[in-house]
This record gives structure tokens, C-alpha cells and sequence, in this order.
């Protein structure tokens, strides 16, 4: 009884809210991880998300087989077989403007280039719809798998803060054995944290460069100092030196897989915001401490909303580990 408390929404929202400092770290490398693969994947972060919402749709329709079959099976193995035999439903353009945030003519305008690079599909009675195609199917697997090792990190990080004993290797076996249930799930978190972020920053490009300084940042801090929440707690965050915590736009363009000139451009740009410095010698970046101009980020209002629904869908996987 005492466990399952544990992992309830609002116990999880509780541990996340007084330990996210010390969760920040694997949050963004999860973040940064799967971003990187979408960008990869579809060439730019709109179009990608686009795919998320047509994904998150289908992985909803295999779901649905289990209102009539209990034992229907949801894994990852099966995934390439189940995702054939569902029927995806119509989707209009100006839902997928919606739940993507993005204005109807670059969602019908990115929809239009999909098709063309055959990320997406067009049915009977312009029906469209998701389906890897067969060739990318080891890829695709591939992807996966990594996508559920950074996450199942996660998840195993805040199961150690609640004490609960939830092994690394058993977090990822329980989302391979029942893939579409919590990627749906995932998917959608997906959704609405990048909606958020796209209305923010207006540029998902910048997101994802942006997130690669922050990570840079955090490891360097980690290694400074034992008291890691302390340390960014601290008042006299502007007078903290990160110059040694710096990063060239040829480390973000690998990682990211973003042309090295556009991260240049964007990595320029955080700097006019002072959210970044520049060293010119160097020509490195490295994160602002000056509360003023502090990195969005990692504001502690705006991460609030991040808190708020990674709890959702952390206390879905706890809960389906112990089930």
C-alpha cells in the first residue's frame, strides 16, 4: 500500500518538484537524445513533430486492440506487424495545426513535403496516415531501443529518490513487452512539451542547440561541486564562472545533427538574448548565470509545466511496473 502511494501522480509530481535539480541532468539527455533522432530522422523538428502526432495516433490504434483482446500484444517485436493492421482515422490539417502548434499552412506545407519524402502516407479519400516504411525497419528498431535505455534512465532516477527498487534492465523489458501502451504515452508528452517550447522560443532548432549547452553546463557543475541543487539554488548564481563548461558549434552540429553554419546562427542568436557568452578567441559558447537574462530553460516557473506533465506519464510507467 505504502508503495503504491509512492507512485501516484501527485507523489511523483511532489519528488520530481523537490529533486528536479538533481533529475536535470538525465532529463535533458533525454530530451536531447530523442530530439537529435527526430531532427536526423526527418531533417527538421516541425516536420518531425508532425510525424510524432501522426505516431502517437497510431500507437492509440493498437492500443485499442485490447478492448477486445486482453492478451493482445503490444511490443516492441510486434509493433512492425500491428502498426499494418490498424486502421489509422482521418486527420484534418487543422487538428494537426492544433496539437502541434504549429499555423495551418506550415503544418499543410510540411504534411505536403512528408508525403513527398514518404514519412507519411496519403490513403483513400486523402486519408493520411503513418507507416514506416519496410526498409527502415532496423533503423527504426534501432532508434527505439536507444530511445528506451535514455528513458528508462530517467525513470530508474526517480525511483531512487521514492526508494523504490525498480532495476534499470526491468524498467526496459516492461516497456518493450507493452511498447505501444507507453509510447503513447511518451508520444504525447513529447507532444505537448515541444508545443510548449515552439510557442516560447518560436524556433525548435534553437531548442535543441539550446539544450546541448545546458547539458555541457550541468556535467561541468556536477563535477565541481558534491552539493549539486545547493549549488544552483545559490543567490549569487551570476557570480558562478561556467567558461570552462563550453561548447563549440562542431560538437552541437554532431551531436544534433543541425547544419554547423545554422548552428552558428543560432548559437549568435542566444548570445544578443545574453542567455549565452561567446568567447572570441575560442569562438566556444558557454551559459549565462546572470539571473536577468537567465536561460528560459531552466526557469523555475516554466519548469512547473515540465514537471507537471513528465508526473503524468512517470506515474503511468511506475504503476505499470508494479501492476
Amino acid at each position: 500500500m505504502e508503495r503504491l502511494k509512492k507512485i501516484e501522480k501527485i507523489s511523483v509530481q511532489k519528488n520530481l518538484t523537490e529533486n528536479f535539480l538533481k533529475l536535470m541532468p538525465s532529463f535533458y539527455e533525454m530530451e536531447s537524445s530523442f530530439l537529435s533522432d527526430v531532427y536526423k530522422r526527418y531533417g527538421d523538428l516541425e516536420g518531425g513533430n508532425i510525424v510524432i502526432c501522426f505516431a502517437r495516433d497510431c500507437h492509440l490504434e493498437i492500443l485499442r486492440k485490447r478492448e477486445k483482446d486482453m492478451d493482445f500484444d503490444l511490443s516492441l517485436e510486434k509493433f512492425w506487424k500491428n502498426h499494418k493492421d490498424v486502421h489509422q482515422p482521418k486527420k484534418k490539417i487543422i487538428l494537426v495545426s492544433k496539437e502541434t502548434g504549429l499555423p495551418k499552412e506550415t503544418a499543410r506545407r510540411k504534411i505536403i513535403s512528408l508525403i513527398r519524402s514518404k514519412h507519411l502516407r496519403k490513403g483513400e479519400k486523402n486519408r493520411l496516415f503513418w507507416e514506416p516504411a519496410s526498409d527502415l525497419k532496423e533503423t527504426y528498431v534501432n532508434i527505439i531501443n536507444e530511445e528506451i535505455i535514455s528513458l528508462s534512465k530517467f525513470i530508474f532516477e526517480q525511483g531512487k529518490f521514492l526508494y523504490l527498487n525498480l532495476p534499470l534492465s526491468k524498467i526496459q523489458k516492461e516497456i518493450k513487452s507493452n511498447y505501444s501502451f507507453y509510447w503513447y504515452h511518451y508520444l504525447n508528452v513529447q507532444l505537448e512539451y515541444i508545443k510548449f517550447w515552439h510557442d516560447k522560443l518560436k524556433d525548435l532548432e534553437m531548442l535543441l542547440i539550446g539544450l546541448q549547452v545546458i547539458i555541457q553546463t550541468l556535467n561541468y557543475l556536477k563535477r565541481k561541486s558534491s552539493d549539486f541543487s545547493s549549488l544552483l539554488n545559490t543567490k549569487n548564481l551570476k557570480n558562478l564562472s561556467t567558461k570552462d563548461a563550453n561548447i563549440s558549434a562542431t560538437s552541437v552540429s554532431d551531436i544534433t545533427g543541425i547544419p554547423r553554419a545554422t548552428c552558428i546562427r543560432k548559437l549568435d542568436k542566444f548570445v544578443k538574448m545574453k542567455i549565452l557568452f561567446k568567447d572570441e578567441k575560442t569562438k566556444r559558447y558557454y551559459l549565462s548565470f546572470d539571473q536577468s537574462t537567465f536561460n528560459p530553460m531552466l526557469q523555475p516557473e516554466w519548469m512547473k509545466h515540465k514537471i507537471s506533465i513528465l508526473s503524468d506519464f512517470s506515474s503511468v510507467v511506475m504503476k505499470g511496473l508494479y501492476r
